[in-house]
Formats: C-alpha cells, structure tokens, sequence
C-alpha cells in the first residue's frame, strides 16, 4: 500500500483521443493528466498465424507532442489478462515502447477477455471483451498475472471493472462483482481503476443498488475513477461512451470520492466517434464538473493538483 500512497494526486483527466486534438487548446485549463490507450495509436496486423500491434507512427508521435507538459497514464484495451490459454504479449511490447518514450505514473487494463481458441484449437478473436466468472479458478489464473504486471514496469497496476450483460456468470459461494473485486486486488497486490458508469450499468441491467454494493467495495484499492455517459438498447444500459456522465453517476462519485483515500486521479471517457456529440463544449463541462468534485473532496486535506503546486 506504501506504493500507492505515495502516487502523486493528479487531479482530473481525459483520455486522448486523435480526433481531440483541435479542441486540446480549449480544454487545456481544465486537464491535469492525459490516459493514452496505446492500441488506439497502433494497426491491428496478422503476422506468422498471430496477431500483432505495430505503432503507427504519426498517431503516437502526435499523442506524445498533444499531451506533452502533463503527466500521463496508461490505459489499455486490448491485453485479454483473462484468456486462459495466454495474454496478449503484442498489447505488452507496445506497452515496453511507451514506457520507454515516456514513463507513465500507473497503468491499467480491463478485467475481461478477448483472446480465445475455437473448436479446432485455432486462435480466435471474440470482436468486444467478454466478463470472467466470479470464480477461484478465474481467481487462481488472475493473480500471478495482475502481481506480475504490478512489478513488470516502475508504476503501479490497476484493474478496472466491467460491464457484464449476460445474466447468472458462474460464481463460487455465492461471490458477485464487488466480492471478487475485493478478492483479486487483496490477493494480487493490484489497485482499482473503479468505472463509475460500468458499475452504474450493471446496476440498471440487473436491478441492483449501487450505493449498497459499493459500500461492500474496498475503495482502499481504488486509485483511478472513470465516469462517462452512454446509450440504451432494449432497455440494457450500454458500455459506450458517447454521452455525458448521467446524474446517478455523478452521485455514485459525490459517495466515493471522499472514502477513497489513495484515489490519484478522476478521468472523463469519450470515444472519439462522439466527439461531435458532445463537443467541445459538453468536454469542459464535464471536466469542470468532476474538477469541483476533486476540489470538494481530494483537495480538501492537502491533496493539491500535481502541476498547480510543481
């Protein structure tokens, strides 16, 4: 926990987009820290059977130079740290080039799957990321994997929940998401990167009260929070992020924010497909938004911005 504690408090950030960077001047008062997801900077090839990431290298080389002068964090998309038959390794050399062009104060990956084998044993990309079961056996395999990362490079490892849409996954004794949770980052010595609207989303999807289960969460462990907005499809709440942070959200983070003493960081989501929906205009009020947030609670006991007091 030592590790933790001692991570700068950052404040409020964004996730880099390439399509932002034409509104980069105008938000620029309001961003503490940049997340980059490295996968969306790389093309997505099939080399010897396999699949693999390449940087392309105007998109990193432009995401490096947009969010110079401001820390940064990693975030990816594309590691599948619960396939069983082996993680991702191109998402991890990509990672190792990012790290060694520009250090990043922690990293995070998604607690899901997208790499399998079909019926003849053949590699198979699953297209969206798949939940794991609440599980010992998911457990077992989890752990040595999170532990390892957490040590692999000289920042932190965080995992973030996700959304779920089919009903009764395989639980052991009767574990839900918050328990298993609990479990991996107690056992693996990893953080939380707690999504707000994921969490908001599997509420509305299986009629749960948030606020209950997120007082069964070690918020200890959480040092990142994402917030975001999204859409409805046949009554299911959609892990999308092309809307603003809707109001229940908002609150879900007014209940964390003060209870979550490492928390380092609250970063705002949007796909660059939606930043024509939201605009310019609905980013800055989302991060002002989240800014008061950070400023009412993560403030409050000395934890300035990291840039506003360097």
């Amino acid at each position: 926990m030592t590790t933790f504690s001692s991570l700068p408090k950052l404040g409020v950030g964004l996730n880099y987009q390439p399509g932002l960077r034409t509104a980069l001047g105008s938000l620029e008062d309001l961003i503490d820290f940049f997340e980059i997801s490295p996968d969306l900077l790389c093309r997505d090839r099939v080399r010897d059977g396999e699949r693999a990431l390449d940087y392309h290298p105007a998109l990193l080389d432009e995401a490096l130079r947009s969010t110079a002068g401001r820390p940064l964090v990693a975030h990816g998309l594309g590691l599948s740290i619960g396939s069983v038959a082996g993680w991702n390794e191109g998402y991890l050399r990509i990672l190792d080039e990012l790290s060694a062009r520009r250090p990043f104060l922690w990293h995070s990956e998604h607690l899901a799957f997208l790499l399998t084998t079909d019926a003849a044993g053949r590699p198979l990309h699953t297209g969206v990321p798949l939940p794991l079961p609440f599980t010992e056996e998911a457990l077992a395999l989890l752990t040595p994997r999170a532990a390892a990362l957490g040590s692999r490079y000289a920042a932190p490892f965080l995992l973030e929940n996700f959304t779920y849409y089919l009903p009764d996954l395989p639980s052991d004794g009767g574990r839900d998401e918050v328990a298993f949770l609990n479990d991996l980052t107690e056992r693996s010595g990893c953080g939380l990167l707690l999504d707000l609207y994921n969490f908001y989303c599997n509420a509305v999807n299986f009629r749960l009260d948030p606020h209950a289960a997120l007082s069964r969460l070690r918020v200890h462990r959480v040092i990142e929070i994402h917030i975001a907005g999204g859409a409805t499809h046949d009554g299911f709440q959609l892990d999308v992020h092309s809307k603003t942070t809707p109001e229940p959200v908002w609150e879900l983070l007014e209940w964390v924010a003060p209870r979550a003493p490492h928390l380092a960081g609250i970063v705002y989501e949007v796909m660059e497909q939606a930043l024509t929906l939201v605009g310019a205009d609905g980013i800055r009020s989302q991060l002002a938004r989240a800014r008061d947030v950070w400023d009412k609670y993560c403030a409050a006991d000395g934890r300035r911005r990291a840039h506003a007091t360097s």
